[in-house]
């Protein structure tokens, strides 16, 4: 019985659905952490004295300080945004396939 269940849902067209935009969305979200994770790293590798500089004239801040702080509120941007997707696109589509298959 569990079996049917699953080849059920696997055949399920909102299911395929559900796959390919939970895929999309996923990797788009990889590229974009990948892209500002790596762009930090790699600029604090090759450039550093970019992150050494002050903000400004009499500024304590440095541009390294600066952008860290930027990259972790990214994180917590990206987070939020993906619950977004999570609860208004995906958790819609996985409840229409319980109650088609149920």
């Amino acid at each position: 019985m569990q079996t049917d269940v699953v080849a059920e849902v696997l055949r399920h067209p909102k299911y395929q659905e559900l796959v390919k935009r939970r895929t999309r969305v996923s990797m788009t979200f990889f590229g974009v952490t990948l892209l500002i994770y790596a762009g930090f790293i790699l600029t604090m590798a090759y450039l550093p004295e970019i992150f050494a500089q002050p903000l400004g004239p009499n500024w304590t801040m440095s541009v390294g300080l600066f952008v860290g702080l930027l990259v972790a509120c990214s994180a917590v941007i990206l987070i939020a945004l993906y619950t977004y997707f999570s609860n208004k696109v995906f958790d819609p589509l996985l409840a229409a396939i319980m109650r088609d298959v149920q």
